[in-house]
This record gives structure tokens, sequence and C-alpha cells, in this order.
């Protein structure tokens, strides 16, 4: 008992800690591109060099989904992320000492690499070391909080000290998410995946009260993959991967996995998290001016904090997640257009301080609305929904164009500021939410509580097995002795 509360606190922390340093990239980022945009910056830079070095990151990201797949792959979930995350270290540093441009870009590329990396496997590893029924809290409560936190902090600390002194705080959260990792197991599911099936067990054992509904999940999961090998006749030579991309390829069930990504992402990116994160301090300076910076900062981040961490409570309270994305995403969007209108209104009083605080109240209020609702649930369904045998492939196709839609968003963001406002920006990026909301209601899936087996079986059968019926239609149908011998779980842990 004692092992399994020391190994659950140790993933816990130590995957926060990998959201944290995310976050924190994209704060002190937030408050080095505004330091830079002034006449005495010590690095010179243009507008549009200035716009590169915010949006190149979310380009450099697509290596580190290759990056991140293949170091999986090899090494497992753990070590993946320690070798994901060291370059950021260096980083860090070398920003402290910066002094020319290209130096400065080149640390954009190599951080966007280890961002990528970071993203994607903190949250494979939330979706393969947490029990379904935590899955959805612990997404909220790492994934979203954790990067809020990390953000916050950037932008907060940028407003108190200089953006080099910024980069060395850094190294504090980033260095732990880099260490903590050696003391875990290894993930069950990467190692069902690579047929260690006892060594399988004993992580799985290390990490769950094994009570009946944690022998169920232990046995479909370990049936599942020997029934693949099964049909596969086990290859385990370098191509084995391949051959298995190739044949999930070749299903329904891959490509609508890939559509409700994208989908997924095209929400995320234009409900504004990572704009508003890479460029908040400059938007709110034009929002406010820099008197009131400090206010607006606590406020709109705060109740982004806020929202991430009422997530929890609304997880819990809606019985179905395609609920709370609908209602909380629709209020959010709501608000924003909302916002839109008053931004197009008041163009000419920008500077009444009533008018300043209205629209970053407004603002705060979306951030509040989306962060409760919509990106809780789009963060849970991007750690569950990608099938086991292609998941790195997934993650890499989706990650592409997540990245490079994501960059051409924050570079053109100061083009579109400039050129249709503030106003029609907000009113574009509602439509659009919007129509992601209408797909998600029609073809997402319901995946509360349900164990990642049975949503992969979702998208091979369109349908989820209900709670009576489950036993019947999936576990009985796969486990079995031809599979997988029996287990004792009763034993106590030692």
């Amino acid at each position: 008992m004692q092992g399994r509360t020391i190994q659950q606190i140790l993933i816990t922390v130590g995957l926060t800690l990998c959201n944290i340093t995310d976050g924190f990239i994209f704060g002190q980022m937030s408050g080095m591109l505004d330091a830079l945009t002034r006449d005495d910056a010590s690095v010179k830079l243009t507008v549009g060099e200035i716009s590169l070095i915010a949006a190149i990151i979310n380009v450099t990201c697509i290596c580190g989904f290759a990056v991140v797949g293949v170091a999986t792959e090899i090494f497992g979930r753990r070590r993946a992320i320690s070798i994901i995350t060291s370059p950021v270290i260096l980083c860090w540093i070398v920003v402290y000492f910066v002094e020319d441009k290209t130096t400065l870009l080149l640390t954009r590329v190599l951080v966007g690499v280890s961002y990528g990396g970071i993203l994607i496997i903190s949250k494979v590893s939330i979706g393969e070391y947490i029990t379904p029924k935590k899955r959805s809290l612990y997404v909220n409560v790492i994934a979203s909080g954790g990067q809020l936190m990390g953000t916050t902090l950037g932008h907060l600390l940028s407003l108190a000290m200089n953006w080099r002194n910024v980069a060395l705080i850094g190294l504090v959260p980033t260095a732990l998410s880099c260490i903590l990792p050696f003391f875990w197991v290894e993930s069950p599911s990467w190692l069902a995946s690579k047929g260690r099936y006892e060594e399988c067990e004993r992580a799985f054992r290390a990490l769950h009260v094994l009570d009946e509904d944690s022998e169920k999940e232990l046995r479909l999961l370990i049936a599942l993959e020997k029934r693949k090998e099964s049909v596969v006749n086990v290859d385990r030579s370098y191509m084995a991967p391949i051959k298995k991309i190739i044949k999930a390829s070749r299903q329904k069930y891959f490509w609508k996995v890939i559509l409700l990504s994208i989908i997924i992402n095209v929400y995320r990116i234009a409900a504004g998290r990572v704009l508003f994160s890479t460029l908040a301090l400059s938007i709110f300076r034009d929002f406010t001016g820099y008197s009131n910076l400090w206010g607006i900062t606590l406020l709109v981040d705060g109740l982004g904090i806020f929202g991430a961490l009422n997530s929890c409570i609304l997880v819990s309270v809606f019985n179905k997640l395609r609920t709370l994305i609908f209602v909380f995403g629709s209020l959010g969007n709501f608000i924003l257009m909302f916002l839109s209108g008053v931004c197009y209104f008041t163009e000419n009083k920008s500077e009444d301080n009533t008018i300043v605080w209205v629209k970053a109240s407004l603002l705060a209020l979306y951030f509040l609305f989306v962060n409760s609702g919509a990106y809780p649930v789009l963060e849970t369904l991007l750690s569950e929904i990608y099938p086991l045998e292609a998941k790195t492939f997934c993650i890499f196709i989706v990650g592409a164009i997540a990245g490079v839609l994501q960059f051409l968003t924050i570079k053109s963001a100061p083009e579109m500021f400039k050129n249709i406002g503030y106003d029609g920006t907000f009113f574009l990026f509602s439509v659009i939410i919007f129509m992601c909301i209408a797909y998600l209601w029609k073809f997402m899936p319901e995946t509360k509580g349900e164990t990642l087996q049975d949503i992969e079986m979702f998208f091979k059968a369109d349908y989820l097995p209900s709670e009576e019926h489950k036993e019947d239609t999936v576990c009985d149908s796969m486990i079995n002795k031809e599979f997988m011998p029996s287990v004792d779980f009763k034993q106590e842990d030692k």
C-alpha cells in the first residue's frame, strides 16, 4: 500500500511539473516578447521577427511529436519524458545569456521540439497511468491546471523582473520533471504492447488497488494485446510497428479517430489558450496600457486557473462529458461574441477605465467558462481516443496538422489584430468554435469512466457497451485462457 501511494505521488507530481514547464515556456515568452518590442530592448528585432519567434515553437513541436513517438516506442513512457525534457534545461541557460536574434530563434526551435514532446507524452501518460474513474479529474488538475499555473507564473514573474531572470527560474520545474520519472514504474499499457505481460502485471499492481474493476481492466488490457499478437503472428522486428500502423490505417475506425482529433485541436486553437499565453502581456497592454497590467493579468490568469480547478467538480457533477462541453463551451463562446461586440462599439473609447475593465472582465469570464468545461473535456479525449497499436502515428499526424494550424494562427495574429481588430478576430474564432461544438455533439463518444480498451472497441465497433452488458460483449469475448492465464488478484501487496 505504501509503495503504491509513493508511486502515485511521484507520477502525479512529475506529470504536473511537466505541464507547469510547458505553461512556463509560454508565460516567460510572453514577457520576453513584450520586452523585445520596446526601443531599449537588449536584442533588436523587427515586428516580423518577433511574430516568428512567437509562432515558430508551434511548428518545431511537430518534430517533438516525431521524437517522442520514436523515444516512447524504444525507451517507454518514463524514460522518454526525461529525454524530451532535458533540452529545455539547456535552453533556459542559453536564453539567460543570449545576445543575438539567431541564437534566440534557435532556442525557440529546440524548446518547440521539447514542448511538443512533453505536451503529447504527458497526456498519453495520464491516460495510461491513471484509473478510468479518476482520469478526467487528473487531466483537469495535471494537464489543464498545471499548464495554466506555469503560464500565470511566467506572466507574473515577467512583470516583476527581467525576462532573462525568469528563464533561470524555469530551470526548477524543468529539472524536477526530468529527474522524477526515473523513480516511476513503466506504463502497464506500453509493457503490454511490447508483449512483456509479467512486467505489465507487476507495474499494474504497483499503481492500482486490486479490486474487481482493476482486475477486469488488467485482464482486458493483456487479452486485447494478445489478441492483436495472435492476428499478426508476433513480429518483433523493427518493421513491426510500421506493419501495425499500415494494418490500422486500412481500417475505418482509424480515420474516424484522426478526424475527431483534428476537430478537437481546431477547437483548442480557436479557443485561444496558446495564443493568449504567448501574446498575453502584449494583448493586455493593448487593452489597458501599462498601468493596469498587474491587475488584468491576475484577473484573467487567476480566473483561468480557477476554471481549471472548478472543472474537477463539474466533471463529477455532470454524468456526461458531452453535456459539459456543450453547456460550458457554448456559454463561453457567447461571452466571446459579446466581447467582440463590446470591442467593436467601444473602439474609440479604449482609454476609458470602465471600458478597459469591462473588456478585461469579459475576457476573464470567457476563460473561466472554457477552462471549466471545454478544455478539460478536449484534453481528456486526447488522452484516451488513440488506439494503442497506432498511438504514436496518430499523435504525429494529428500533432503535425495542429502544429501548423497553431503556427499560422499565432504568426498571423498581430496582422489580424491590426487589420480586422480584436472584435473581428474574436468573432471569427467564435464562429469556428460553434462549428466544432456541433461536430463534437454529433460524433464525440461518451468516454467518462470507460477504460482505454472500451474506448478503442467503440471506434472499432461503433458502440460502448453498457455496464450490464460490458462483460458479455467485451471481456467474455476476449479474456480466456487462450490469451491470458489466470491471475491471482487477491494476493496482498508486499
